[in-house]
């Protein structure tokens, strides 16, 4: 699974928070996360409002679908957002994200899109190229200006950060510290830290989910986000994510300190393989 970022207002927009990957039950150290293409429908809600004019209302939907490439993976996830902040009127924000990420782990392209009140108020794009597994790099942003950032040496891309992450957790790691770059802000790198807690054998699911997930293992999570190049010791953005074992994430929750949008499962369809 590639955990996928939840874009949201202008705070920074960590696109690492979703992937699919399924875990075999009797997965042991060594066993290599098996991607799963799969399409899901996050229902959004404001979990913790803010205060002095703050954000105090948010609704919406976040689409994610992932698909199996052959040689590489591809997500195209959109989220729709209606904000309030105090007593102004109600905001429509829709962020849009395509990436394209090498299945060697060396290879990415992004762009991202942003409407408000249906004007485009932001447009990112770019490509980024590792030299070599464990190695450091570049990444080129074409839009909005053209800018090159230093990747720094044992950098992952979105779906590699992930695949190390669930790796981490099925061999009962508790902690996980990388660079990432996902291409969703002009912030990036990240250095994020994962906190993995204790994995769960039960959970429960609505009846629409049940009809097509069977039950499964979970863990839940905490990721700080760091911007690389910024020497703040607090992280820009926390977020709580609850991982099924086959890689499915059921929950994420987006703490920005202020405020928190919570990210829940709504609906879920398994895409057939590519064949490749």
């Amino acid at each position: 699974m590639r955990f996928y970022a939840l874009p949201i207002l202008s705070a920074a927009v960590i696109a690492s928070i979703y992937a699919t990957v399924t875990i075999q039950p009797a997965a042991a150290a060594g066993l290599v996360p098996n991607l799963v293409p799969h399409r899901a429908v996050y229902a959004m809600h404001l979990s913790k409002a803010g205060a002095n004019g703050g954000l105090t209302s948010a609704r919406g939907v976040m689409t994610y679908e992932f698909k199996d490439q052959c040689d590489a993976w591809t997500v195209e996830s959109k989220v729709y957002l209606r904000l309030r902040y105090g007593n102004r009127p109600e905001i429509e924000n829709v962020r849009s994200q395509v990436t394209w990420e090498a299945k060697d782990g060396l290879g990415f392209r992004f762009r991202v899109t942003e409407m408000t009140n249906g004007k485009q108020t932001e447009e990112i794009k770019g490509v980024a190229a590792l030299d070599g597994t464990g190695l450091g790099g570049i990444a080129e942003y074409t839009k909005p200006t053209a800018q090159r950032v230093v990747l720094k040496k044992g950098t992952l891309f979105p779906t590699a950060h992930i695949k190390t992450l669930i790796q981490k957790s099925v061999e009962g790691g508790k902690h996980l510290t990388k660079a990432i770059f996902d291409g969703a802000t002009l912030d990036n790198p990240y250095e994020v830290s994962a906190v993995i807690g204790a994995g769960s054998g039960r959970e429960k699911m609505s009846s629409r989910l049940s009809k097509v997930l069977s039950k499964a293992a979970n863990w839940n999570m905490r990721l700080a986000y760091f911007p690389v190049y910024d020497a703040k010791q607090t992280p820009e953005v926390e977020l709580g994510v609850e991982l099924r074992e086959d890689g499915i994430v059921k929950l994420i929750l987006q703490d920005f300190g202020s405020y928190a949008v919570e990210a829940r499962l709504d609906q879920v369809e398994l895409l057939k393989d590519s064949g490749c």
